[in-house]
């Protein structure tokens, strides 16, 4: 079957014409829009919602710029680390002895901090 010269660009739009078709949002009720206001998010109080995280309290000014093992020694800084590991949920927790000693109790701080008040925190958090 051999296509006239006419009939290409007749196919070419219709072809683009059903595939924008296709791209045209869905109507979306009122009902569904209604989750996420603005009005809504202001509503809730801030008291009412989970902490995120803890906020790094490391004072800049102060922060030393010695690794842990350095300011530590191994024996210490062994021991820091590992409580740290014990309780940050993060894949890649700055719980190594090569960063400064504030940034891995921050780690810790900021692990902590995550659980709710009536849930048992692990040990490594009061130590």
């Amino acid at each position: 079957m051999r296509l006239t010269p006419l009939l290409v660009p007749v196919l070419i739009a219709t072809a683009l014409s059903t595939m924008l078709a296709a791209c045209k949002p869905v109507a979306v009720s009122e009902a569904d829009q209604s989750y996420a206001t603005a009005e809504s998010v202001a509503a809730v109080d801030a008291s009412e919602a989970p902490l995120a995280y803890a906020e790094p309290t490391l004072n800049p000014k102060s922060a030393s710029t010695a690794t842990c093992l350095e300011e530590k020694g191994q024996l210490e800084a062994d021991k820091l680390v590992q409580r740290c590991r014990a309780v940050s949920p993060a894949t890649h927790p700055p719980c190594n002895v090569q960063n400064p000693c504030p940034m891995i109790e921050d780690e810790i701080r900021r692990s902590c901090a995550l659980y709710d008040p009536d849930e048992q925190k692990p040990t490594e958090c009061t130590g």
